[in-house]
């Protein structure tokens, strides 16, 4: 099979000279990295952290924003002045909100007790005062528009209350004033309402707004809303419940988030510490490494303090989000470090630790460089979303990755360096003084062999393979393997697997899109109880949208006003809106105000004005809606209402409904425009920004595949089980009642990195695995990878090369048992010998090993490879398959090397080691049998 390992095989070179340089050197590659995480630390002083909703979580370049900024234009005084209306705000701005419900059970809050308590709540409200720099502030004060309003909504429905409920009509209440009537609209003040048997109004919630002038005393503002939410807080009452929120209620919940995860960071590392170190011992005392545990931890830290410092130096502010992204670093840092760790047990503890270095970065250190840029490329592709939250959380993690990886081949190797010294001193990991070999203390305490006993004397020979191990691995190829084998098995999962894909297809057709403001808050949040109160009574009449016509029109003409009442005829129409009882147009009180007169460009402006100031309707000011320039209306603005947007579709619906009408109107210049516009549009841009990023990603990560694990199959197979996961997170979320937005989509951005990591491996070592039938090779496969991926990715670290590597049989891997005596050997010049692999150490005699073979002779198999003969010795005989003794002898360097070949042609080689003894004509040997590569 053709391998294209053109990048592979030198990286694995590259990492085997770099490894022995660090075990040369480990000093320097300690100080590095301390050194540089002090200076990059010192971006701490350039904190500076945003908790702005619109700014995170709205994306970048919205239409809703040119919307707002071409109302700005149009209506610049809307928020700053005296006419303040609260319908036709154009931001959230700052403001006091509570929602009361009844405590009674029938929850009808249009009785008198309800009544007394909401007044009380009323004037407890307005009765709040704070000091600022010397001054005293009332709510009067610092309100916006007419202070009186809501208690003007309370006296009316009071005195519908007083009179008889039959009477009030909802959502609008007309009320005689003078020649004309005054239409309150109680769609925004009482909510759940419903009709009973005798007629009577029932409403479940009141609402009370209270708002405030931001664009000036801003500390006041801030402050005031603070006592709000303390004095509605502690008060209690007997006949209601009472919810609250203001305009910081969100910022500070998401500071409020930050903190509560930045609490669990301590109890994390206690965890992690505990785990590591328990996971970096063994049995042998000598060969434990409890202390890397830490320092892979350690390693971790200086890189999230390393990734963020720097970061910082360049001026990104910090959000709550990224409080979570050291939970993910350290995650990373600590299967790299087992990764590293578990290839260092795979070397020979008889080696030096140059060489022992050397041959586990080859290994470990490719394998985290893949896993390392396939993790920093998935989380980087983030930062080219228009979301601004996701850009800051991918470019913090993305840079703090990636120093993670630069520091586990760096500060961690030098610390492996350390404790491979000690362990090469066969010293003890907790006192680091010399360890006695359990063979020579059996004369001393089980408590003393315990704990203070370790490594092997020169003479031992020792197993370097841990039997637990084995003995998992072989539960995986002979058992699980074997059950998979089984053609019912086969059928099962493949249905199995159809309906997991049917569900999750299913699931990707219906899943909800963009964040819920509620979900920004702790599930013990106070605003979470206000939301659900706000969604389930107040979203009836949702939303006064604006509907402005921008082109300067003749209105004294009936034609034109007909125009403009064609646009708001197609607004009401829309299940999304409310018909004309509902709406807010001045151009039809006009209308109906000049009756059949007739109008001129001359009359216009002076019968405009005298309307304008004889008529008036609650919380709506006309004066606010019309621009008037040379006798004409240029600018002239109206308000329709939402229905029923009580879901994240049907708030997405609704707003992409009023566009179409507007655009399909683009002759009279419509704009339409509500400031919770501002968010609704993450609902149309998270799903395309999240298509995107999994194309590229996938993209990406099939490239990197290709070029670094040297199988084009692998690739293919790895693609598709990016995509089929994917798939799965994306579809499931709709039956996990998971959004899809902004934080949801950082995660299946991670996702996508992660999924490669086991995959790549798993799906290498089944196109690779020997095997004559697809069962085999897949027995084969689990028996590499099965364990070790269930540990927690430490089978990661065998990469392509390791996989190759895995194919040359180490001796001390091989099932061993003993054979009866050998004869005499003819030659005097064959001797029995101890050989010693470069695996594990072990002895046989010169004849007698049965080995998988074919003839095939290549001289440059040991070192000095010239005048290489072979040398058959007493019954020593090659055969088609199996030999008795086959030995090429380089007079060099005395080396012998034992030859064989299997089907793919891999070379083992045995250096010679002490002699058995001469005279020594008889002896045992050891049966090794290979297994398939």
């Amino acid at each position: 099979m053709v391998q294209f390992d053109c990048i592979e095989k030198p990286l694995s070179r590259l990492f085997n000279v770099y490894g022995r340089f660090i075990a040369r050197h480990p000093v320097w590659f300690l100080i590095c990295p301390l050194v540089l995480t002090a200076a990059l630390g010192s971006g701490v002083y350039n904190f500076h952290a945003e908790y702005d909703v619109e700014k995170l979580f709205s994306p970048e370049g919205a239409r809703s924003k040119d919307e707002r900024s071409k109302m700005q234009r149009m209506f610049p005084e809307l928020e700053k002045s005296d006419n303040f209306s609260a319908i036709g705000i154009l931001t959230l701005g700052q403001y006091g909100r509570v929602i009361v419900t009844s405590k009674e059970r029938d929850g009808n809050v249009l009785k008198d007790d309800v009544f007394k308590e909401v007044a009380q709540l009323d004037k407890d409200i307005r009765n709040i005062t704070i000091d600022v720099a010397g001054t005293r502030y009332t709510y009067t004060d610092l309100c916006a528009g007419r202070c009186e309003a809501e208690t003007d909504a309370l006296i009316i429905l009071h005195g519908v209350m007083k009179v008889n409920l039959n009477v009030l009509s909802y959502p609008v209440h007309r009320v005689a004033q003078g020649p004309s009537n005054v239409r309150f609209f109680l769609g925004s003040t009482i909510g759940g309402v419903s009709t009973t048997a005798d007629g009577d109004t029932e409403a479940k919630a009141w609402s009370l707004y209270y708002h405030l002038l931001s664009y000036e005393n801003g500390e006041a503002v801030t402050k005031w809303q603070e006592k709000f939410l303390l004095i509605t807080g502690k008060k209690h009452y007997k006949h209601i419940t009472v919810t609250r929120f203001t305009g910081h209620s969100l910022e500070d919940e998401l500071k409020r988030n930050a903190n509560a995860v930045f609490t669990l960071l301590p109890i994390l590392l206690i965890v992690l510490i505990a785990f590591t170190v328990v996971s970096c011992m063994s049995a042998d005392w000598v060969r434990s490494k409890p202390w890397l545990g830490p320092m892979g931890l350690l390693s971790a830290g200086l890189a999230i303090v390393s990734g963020f410092g720097l970061v910082l130096h360049t001026g990104v502010p910090f959000i709550d989000i990224v409080a979570t992204s050291p939970f993910l670093v350290l995650g990373i840092g600590v299967d790299d470090m087992f990764v590293m760790l578990a290839a260092w047990r795979q070397t020979d503890f008889r080696w030096s630790v140059e060489e022992r270095m050397g041959k586990a970065f080859s290994e470990a250190a490719l394998s985290i460089t893949i896993t390392s840029l396939t993790d920093v490329l998935s989380i980087g592709i983030g930062t080219i979303t228009k979301f601004r939250s996701v850009r800051i959380f991918c470019t913090y993690t993305a840079i703090a990755v990636l120093f993670d990886y630069f520091y586990q081949i760096s500060f961690f190797a030098a610390c492996m360096v350390i404790t491979g010294h000690r362990e090469a001193g066969n010293r003890h990991p907790a006192t680091c003084m010399k360890a006695v070999p359990k063979s020579l203390a059996r004369h001393r305490s089980a408590i003393y062999r315990l704990f203070c006993t370790g490594g092997y004397t020169a003479e031992e020979t020792a197993d370097s393979r841990n039997t637990a191990d084995v003995s998992a691995m072989a539960f995986f190829r002979n058992t699980w393997g074997g059950l998979l084998s089984t053609r019912p098995v086969k059928i099962l999962l493949v249905h199995v697997y159809l309906v997991y894909l049917g569900f999750a297809i299913w699931g990707c057709a219906s899943v909800n899109e963009g964040i819920t403001l509620d979900r920004l808050a702790a599930d013990d949040s106070y605003i979470a109880d206000y939301f659900d109160r706000d969604i389930r009574y107040f979203r009836e009449y949702g939303h006064a949208v604006n509907v402005v016509v921008g082109q300067e029109m003749a209105l004294w003409r009936k034609t034109e006003r007909n125009r403009i009442e064609a646009v708001l005829r197609e607004f009401e129409e829309s299940e999304y809106f409310h018909g004309s009882d509902v709406t807010s147009a001045w151009i039809r009180d006009f209308t109906s105000f000049i009756g059949s007169d007739s109008l001129d460009s001359g009359n216009f402006s002076a019968t405009l004005d005298y309307f304008l100031s004889n008529h008036s309707l609650l919380n709506v000011n006309y004066n606010m809606d019309i621009k008037m320039e040379s006798g004409k209306v240029k600018y002239s603005r109206f308000f329709v209402f939402s229905n029923e947007t009580d879901t994240s579709i049907r708030e997405s619906e609704m707003m992409s409904t009023a566009r179409a009408i507007a655009d399909k109107h683009k002759d009279l210049n419509v704009t339409v425009y509500h400031p919770t516009f501002v968010i609704y549009d993450q609902y149309i841009a998270v799903w395309p920004n999240t298509r995107q990023n999994l194309l590229i990603a996938t993209a990406a990560m099939f490239v990197v595949s290709l070029f670094l694990i040297p199988h084009p199959v692998c690739s293919l197979w790895v693609t598709f089980s990016i995509v089929s996961i994917c798939t799965g997170v994306i579809g499931y979320m709709t039956w996990w009642d998971v959004n899809l937005d902004t934080i949801s989509m950082i995660n299946i951005i991670i996702c996508i990195g992660f999924s490669v990591d086991f995959s790549a491996h798993i799906t290498y070592a089944f196109v690779s695995a020997d095997g004559d039938t697809g069962n085999q090779r897949m027995r084969n496969a689990l028996y590499a990878l099965g364990y070790p991926i269930t540990q927690e990715r430490d089978g990661g670290f065998r990469t392509p090369r390791g996989y190759r590597d895995d194919c040359q049989p180490k001796m001390s891997d091989l099932p061993r048992r003993e054979s009866s005596p050998i004869k005499h050997l003819s030659s005097p010049r064959v001797r029995d010998r101890g050989v010693r692999t470069n695996h594990a150490p072990m002895s046989y005699a010169n004849s007698g090993m049965a080995l998988p073979y074919r003839t095939s002779v290549h001289h440059n198999s040991c070192p000095g490879g010239q005048g290489f003969r072979p040398a058959l010795s007493g019954r020593g005989r090659a055969e088609n398959k199996y030999f008795e003794s086959h030995e090429f002898v380089s007079p060099a360097n005395n080396v012998h090397c034992l030859q064989y070949n299997n089907a793919r042609s891999h070379e083992h080689r045995l250096q010679a080691g002490g002699l058995r003894g001469p005279g020594n004509r008889y002896g045992t040997h050891r049966d090794y049998s290979l297994p398939s590569c």
